[in-house]
C-alpha cells in the first residue's frame, strides 16, 4: 500500500536543512496531500510550526492548537494530513514502536523519517504503517 510518494525535492532540502539546524533536537513537520490512488500519495504542502510543545533529542510534539490550524489549511486547500515528517537526530530513519503507535493513533498513511548524523549528513525514507517496506520517492 502507497509504495511512491509524490513530493517535491525542494521541500525535502529544506526539511532537511532544518534537522540539520536543529541537531541534536527533533524537529517534526506535517504533510498536506491527497491520496492519488492505491499505491500513490502525493504531497503537496510541508507545514511548520513555530513553536513545539515537546521537543527533545527523542521526541517531539506540536501544541494541539498548531495541529488543528494545520488540519484547517488542509481543509481549505481540499486535502488532508496524509502524515507527519520528523527527524532521528543519531539514529536511523526506520520507525521506531512509538512512531508506528502515532501512525495508527492518527491515520497517517504515511510517515518521513530523516535520520540526521553529526550535524551533516542527512538520509530520509518514507513508511507506511501497513508495510515493513520503504517507499519510493518520486520527486516532482
Amino acid at each position: 500500500m502507497f509504495s511512491r510518494v509524490k513530493i517535491k525535492r525542494g521541500a525535502l532540502d529544506h526539511f532537511r536543512k532544518k534537522a540539520r539546524a536543529a541537531f541534536p533536537l527533533e524537529i517534526q513537520a506535517y504533510m498536506i496531500g491527497k491520496i492519488v490512488s492505491v499505491n500513490e500519495i502525493d504531497v503537496t504542502k510541508i507545514v511548520y510550526t513555530t513553536e513545539y510543545g515537546v521537543q527533545t533529542r527523542g521526541s517531539v510534539s506540536w501544541y494541539l492548537s498548531d495541529l488543528n490550524a494545520a488540519k484547517i489549511k488542509a481543509s481549505k486547500m481540499g486535502q488532508t494530513i496524509v502524515g507527519d515528517i520528523h527527524s532521528h537526530p543519531s539514529w536511523d530513519a526506520v520507525m521506531s514502536k512509538d512512531d508506528y503507535a502515532v501512525c495508527i493513533r492518527e491515520s497517517y498513511s504515511i510517515q518521513g523519517i530523516v535520520s540526521v548524523s553529526n550535524k551533516k549528513r542527512t538520509r530520509i525514507h518514507f513508511w507506511t504503517p501497513n508495510s515493513a517496506l520503504e517507499c519510493q520517492i518520486v520527486y516532482i
